[in-house]
């Protein structure tokens, strides 16, 4: 049987209105969508962070305590009982599983490098040491302040800080 052919003004298709709705469901849609997947990128960078820094703190009171015996790599010598990083600035860089590369002085610091001996920096670690209020009867306690920031190629006004405090003897 022969089909008869479809009236011209009965043509299937998309209207004007149809149209401009579909643009601008996209133009809402498109730019949230990107917005969402970088915020999940930066998430996974901080998870990292969060699980190297107790690592690198470990390995920031380890140079510390050598650097009390005087046999620390990257470190000055530190007279123990005394303040610390208050006026000349110690700061030690990491790579991104937690090695440590070496020391970074205030410039770098505050610029900002991805580079320590030529090796990749990802993390760095500024520390502070000061003799908090004294009690008779008590060893003076050094308050240790460690700042874990990353990433250390950006600026530090750019970066992610994580704070930790202790205290030695």
């Amino acid at each position: 049987m022969k089909r008869p052919l479809p009236n011209r003004g009965l043509l299937r298709g998309v209207s004007l209105v149809e149209t401009m709705v579909a643009i601008g469901v996209l133009a809402v849609v498109g730019p949230l969508a990107v917005a969402t997947l970088l915020k999940s990128g930066e998430g996974g960078s901080t998870a990292r962070a969060e699980t190297r820094s107790p690592a690198i703190v470990e390995r920031c009171l380890s140079e510390l305590k050598a650097a009390r015996d005087t046999n620390s790599e990257f470190l000055p010598k530190l007279e123990p009982g005394t303040n610390f990083g208050t006026g000349a600035m110690l700061c030690l860089a990491f790579s991104g599983d937690g090695t440590l590369l070496g020391s970074v002085n205030e410039g770098t610091y505050s610029k900002g490098s991805g580079k320590v001996d030529n090796k990749d920096a990802v993390y760095l670690a500024v520390l502070e040491g000061e003799l908090k209020d004294q009690r008779p009867g008590y060893p003076p306690l050094l308050t240790v302040h460690i700042k874990v920031e990353h990433p250390a190629i950006a600026p530090k006004e750019k970066r992610t800080r994580m704070e930790f405090y202790t205290q030695l003897p």
